[in-house]
């Protein structure tokens, strides 16, 4: 069984990190990572390793987007579960989402997968053979799985220097490292970060979130009990684990 996280660049002028993973009820292991560009070298990646076999797809892009304005559903409801540990998303509308190209990345991207034998639907039964592919989004699903008070600072952003990047990568790097019955290679969880800059640092950045996201699929395939469908497949979602108190507040 194959598990695949894309981190889905808006733009393909930008490169998506894909990640691949392969497992069974026991562990997940390391396969390959890529950073790609247009959608068709992202789907025959895949399709390389995945070919007639069972695999699920977790996807960082918004997937279904209906609304021209505004934020969906799904960001308002994570922004109410994970506003506190500063883990909300930002909205994802029509009119941003389709400025660079004129088109909705993540729908182009289903629509590929689709057509590919894939189905899009976030709903996952432990264990299942199948072949699925939905939204998630890493930073609440980060707080949950590295069990964090506030999300890890590692990305590029003003008054955020190298030294302080470099800090908050180790410490995603031991998360990483903590997950259960994941295995990553040496030379990813210990890189030696402070010799990365620029480019070669954001797709570093780039790979971790992909694997990150692939590992997702393998939790949500272990535990969907854990999991939650923020929103719905009309108005938009986000598929995430999340802690037991905030089941309640979602059904209220």
């Amino acid at each position: 069984m194959f598990f695949i996280g894309i981190d889905l660049a808006w733009s393909t002028k930008n490169g998506s990190g894909v990640s691949i993973l392969s497992g069974d009820r026991n562990n997940v292991s390391f396969v390959d990572a890529k950073i790609l560009f247009s959608d068709n070298e992202i789907i025959n990646y895949i399709e390389e390793y995945v070919k007639d076999n069972y695999a699920i797809i977790t996807i960082d892009a918004p997937l279904i987007v209906p609304n021209k304005e505004g934020r969906r559903i799904a960001e308002k409801i994570v922004g109410s579960l994970f506003r506190k540990y500063d883990a909300g998303a930002h909205p994802a509308n029509r009119t941003r989402l389709s400025q660079w190209t004129g088109k909705i990345r993540g729908e182009e991207i289903t629509k590929i997968l689709e057509e590919k034998g894939f189905v899009h639907n976030p709903v996952i039964k432990k264990f299942e053979e199948t072949k699925k592919f939905f939204e998630v989004y890493p930073h609440p699903s980060m707080i949950v799985l590295f069990k964090l008070k506030s999300i890890l600072r590692y990305k590029a952003k003003p008054k955020r220097d190298y030294e302080f990047r470099w800090r908050e990568f180790k410490k995603y790097q031991e998360c990483l490292k903590e997950l259960k019955n994941l295995k990553l290679p040496p030379s990813m969880i210990n890189n030696k970060i402070k010799s990365l800059r620029g480019k070669a640092l954001k797709n570093y950045e780039d790979t971790l979130d992909a694997t990150f996201c692939a590992y997702l699929a393998y939790y949500h395939w272990t535990d969907p009990e854990k999991c939650f469908v923020l929103g719905d497949m009309k108005k938009g979602y986000i598929s995430t684990p999340i802690f037991d108190d905030m089941k309640l507040l979602i059904k209220k």
